[in-house]
């Protein structure tokens, strides 16, 4: 009987603790991925500063 209730909460502690697991996880990649997000905008912000640096040179240069 005893054996049992422990089993099932070994049981319940394991699975308790996988799913803290996979809660970690989901969290990382997530992280994850607005990292590149943030980082792909960033890039597309810098392109683009340079090209009105550019477009002003074109137009003063005029």
């Amino acid at each position: 009987m005893y054996s049992d209730n422990r089993l099932a909460r070994e049981r319940q502690q394991t699975l308790l603790a996988r799913a803290q697991q996979e809660r970690q996880a989901s969290r990382l990649r997530a992280l994850r991925r607005a990292s590149r997000r943030a980082a792909r905008a960033q890039d597309r912000l810098s392109r683009a500063q340079v090209e009105v640096w550019l477009m002003r040179s074109h137009l003063d240069a005029d």
